[in-house]
Formats: C-alpha cells, structure tokens, sequence
C-alpha cells in the first residue's frame, strides 16, 4: 500500500529481498494507498489512485522483472472503473473465497473480464465453523477425506484457483488431493452462508473499526460488512 506511488521501487526491493531477477506475477494488494511519509491512508480520489498505481504496474511488463500483473480485493464498482482506464487486463484477482463468504457474483465477474481468480482464505482460519460443522464433516466421512481438502475441492470446481496456507509437510501434501464433488453437495456448500450466524468474512475478523478497513470505509471499498465482518447486506 505504501508503494502505490513508486511502483517498480516496490518491485525492485521485493526482487532484492527474494534474490530474484523476476517474479511470475505482481500484484496490486489493495486498491488504497497510503502516504510513505506520514502513513496516512489516501481517500479514494487522491493520487496515487489504484488507476494510477495500475498504469505504472503495465511499465513494468516490458522491463522483463514481472511475467505478469495482478489485483486483489476489489469489488466490482473498483473494478469497473480500473477496466475503463487500463491498457491490460489484470491476469490475476486475487479475493477471499470460502463457504462463509463465497463470494461468487464476484468470481463470476471476473473470470468473465479474462482473469484468473485466486481464493485466499479458502479453508477459513482453524475457528472457522467448517471443522465442526455435521455438514461438512459428513462430506468428508463420504468421500474419505478430510474437511480442508472438501473446501478446496469446492473452491476448484468453481473454477478458482486455492491458495491454502500451511507449514505442515504431510498436510500441504494432502491439499493438493482434490476430488470431484456432486452438484448436490456443491450446492449444499454454496448456500451454507445463508445459515444464521455463517455470512460473514474469515480474513478481517478484529480488523475492522468505525466501519473501516484498512483506512477505507465499506462504501470506498464497495463491501457490505460491520464491524464484526458479517455481511450487513
């Protein structure tokens, strides 16, 4: 976010960091900016917009120190208005995607302007109510899995690409194991966030105050969730 304005700054210091002379993707990780110097967080209209910082993100394609550029947690309001200025389209939006917070309009969307969508979160947090929950542990009972590997096979068959995070060998392992699921358990998962209590962001739990998130508002960001991320509409 502080590098909105100095892009391949940001990129050069990432490649120093790593030891790397390019990366495969850059991403843009948030539409908002914030000051370098004071840390402020700049309102939607201010330069650097994400439109600037998107522009300046394309230079860097035929400098050879990215294969490709990306965004992550924009909605569809943003992403319009990003699509209307750019030259290239994101090959990446990267959004949180789990039976919580399915967020499917928005894959949908996206995958329909030429992108590839990534899901973080796709497993929740180890609280999260999957682990616990008759519904999918059911699943997992039938197919002979485990409840991590029903949410990522969930998460591909709607044509997402997971990003699980874990620093167990065996289970990283085991993530790579989807299945087939049937549509009527596909189903099931989709509509799990209608459940009382279920509709609500994995991510941003603690993160959000005064209606904010990372110095944005809910309106800024396009996003529908209080304080304690639950989806409000």
């Amino acid at each position: 976010m502080q590098d909105h304005g100095r892009v391949e700054e940001g990129l050069d210091r990432s490649l120093k960091a790593l030891g790397l002379d390019y990366i495969d993707l850059f991403l843009m990780h948030w539409p908002q900016a914030v000051d370098p110097e004071t840390g402020r967080t700049l309102r939607r209209d201010e330069s650097p917009t994400f439109v600037e910082t998107w522009l300046a993100m394309e230079k860097l394609l035929p400098t050879g120190k990215t294969r490709s550029i990306g965004i992550s947690n924009f909605d569809i309001r943003n992403l319009n208005l990003l699509l209307s200025k750019a030259n290239i389209v994101p090959a990446v939006h990267q959004i949180e995607f789990h039976p919580c917070l399915p967020n499917l309009e928005l894959a949908e969307y996206s995958k329909s302007k030429g992108m590839v969508v990534e899901a973080y979160t796709p497993m929740g947090r180890p609280s999260a109510p999957f682990y616990k929950d008759p519904i999918f542990l059911s699943m997992a009972e039938r197919y002979g899995v485990q409840v991590g590997q029903i949410l990522l096979s969930w998460a591909v068959q709607h044509g997402t690409i997971p990003i699980p995070k874990s620093s167990n060998r065996d289970r990283a392992q085991q993530n790579l194991q989807v299945i087939k699921l049937s549509q009527e358990d596909m189903t099931a998962i989709d509509e799990y966030h209608k459940r009382p209590g279920m509709h609500r962001a994995l991510a941003y739990i603690g993160m959000i105050e005064d209606g904010k998130l990372l110095g944005w508002t809910m309106e800024e960001l396009g996003w529908s969730l209080n304080d304690e991320a639950y989806v409000t509409a």
